[in-house]
């Protein structure tokens, strides 16, 4: 069900509150709140619409969930009128859990062509030609390449559909020799996807800019600390102007540095803050907070108690937010029916089930972490507190300098192991 208003009961707040559909398209017109001008892309979209340049790359990055993917989409729209944008998420082109830069580098390339047909310009299909025949070499077995062949000048889409399957779905090991091959002959794949890059900006007479959005979903930090670190000279080498989103984690590491300066600039969308660094409240946060609520669900359906508890235990995620909120709903229509409302002790209930996932993964070792800044201790980069970053469990806001807060749903387990903690550090 389709439901592009604010929802009027539960059953119809629980469509609207989806955690897994980001706000584009008609979802963005109807639902979208302003952020705080502190926690806002507005800085980074004047910065794109200010710089000339035509392959200028940038890694875009903040915590998981906390709303990169609607900020993206504002900026694609913003954009539209004087660039192709090829905004795309790796999650479904590529197997998350064995993605190469290789692999995305051709992903790339079968998006842009998909993209222009979209808007109409007609690109020269020998350039996609050369493009895949590149791969197909490398990725099909030589049984699969005839019909390879003969779809190129039938239907594109059952093509780009095939190599979508072998990309997410190959063998480990052929995926390793495919890699192999890639890497051995890198500066002929990206000639062909720079060739045909170039095409699409003559013929369209605009500049191309390419969101790869997704790589921030990568639960394994070695794994995408690899694509960047391996990767980084080919993805900044492609004709076209690039945001690249990688995991906020990734920014504490030791290599980053190096990664870094090979891109135009980097730019951490900052989290929705609800109090300030010495923990008093941040109105302007919390009000950005409840319109994301006021947006999508009609007066009467949370009490007020209830929203602004939900605003409280987010930290500023707002993902988490929409995720508290929707299970929350679904507690209060079993026990109150549609009407609701949702009450403060549905949220504690849903607050709890989602404090077990922490309880039930954190370390000893990250505990003593988290404890030490609770404490008032200073944030101290580490291996420890980087996967703290990454498993969200730790939240870095930023207030002019910045500063690191523990989730407030992690917070009670702190409080839990209280005694224990304070004898261990």
């Amino acid at each position: 069900m389709e439901l592009l208003r604010k929802a009027e009961n539960l059953t119809e707040a629980y469509v609207v509150l989806d955690p897994a559909h980001p706000l584009e398209g008609e979802w963005l017109e109807h639902f979208y709140a302003e952020r705080p001008e502190d926690a806002s892309i507005t800085y980074l979209i004047d910065e794109l619409l200010t710089d000339p340049g035509d392959d200028d790359k940038t890694l875009f990055t903040g915590h998981r969930g906390s709303g990169k993917t609607t900020e993206l989409a504002r900026l694609e729209k913003t954009l539209q009128d004087t660039h192709t944008i090829v905004r795309f998420d790796i999650e479904g082109r590529l197997n998350l859990g064995d993605a190469d830069y290789a692999d995305l580098l051709v992903v790339m390339g079968l998006e842009v062509f998909k993209k222009a047909r979209t808007v109409g310009v007609r690109l020269d299909e020998q350039k996609l030609h050369d493009l895949l025949f590149w791969y197909t070499t490398r990725v099909f077995e030589e049984s699969e390449r005839g019909k390879l062949e003969s779809e190129l000048s039938g239907e594109l889409d059952a093509l780009f559909a095939r190599f979508n399957v072998r990309l997410t779905s190959d063998a480990p090991y052929r995926r390793e020799i495919v890699r192999a091959q890639a890497k051995a002959h890198l500066s002929d794949l990206l000639g062909r996807l720079n060739v045909l890059l170039d095409d699409l900006q003559v013929r369209s007479g605009r500049r191309t800019l390419v969101i790869a959005d997704g790589l921030d979903k990568v639960h394994d930090l070695n794994q995408v600390r690899d694509f960047f670190f391996q990767g980084f000279s080919a993805l900044a080498q492609t004709c076209c102007r690039v945001i690249y989103t990688v995991p906020l984690s990734l920014y504490h590491t030791d290599d980053f540095q190096n990664v870094r300066r090979s891109f135009a600039r980097h730019f951490i969308l900052p989290n929705v803050k609800t109090v300030k660094q010495d923990g008093t409240p941040y109105r302007e946060g919390q009000e950005a907070l409840l319109q994301v609520l006021n947006r999508r669900l009609m007066p009467g359906l949370l009490t007020p108690e209830t929203a602004g508890r939900l605003v409280d235990l987010c930290g500023g995620l707002l993902k988490e937010l929409i995720t508290l909120a929707r299970d929350a709903v679904l507690r209060a229509r079993r026990l109150r029916g549609e009407q609701g409302p949702v009450e403060p002790e549905d949220v504690e209930y849903v607050a709890r089930h989602m404090r077990n996932t922490y309880r039930s993964s954190l370390t000893q070792e990250q505990y003593r972490e988290l404890w030490r800044i609770y404490q008032g201790k200073h944030f101290t980069n580490s291996e420890i507190t980087r996967s703290l970053l990454h498993n969200l469990s730790l939240l870095e806001y930023d207030g002019g300098d910045t500063w690191w807060g523990i989730h407030p749903i992690v917070r009670p387990l702190l409080e839990e192991r209280a005694d224990e903690l304070c004898q261990t550090t």
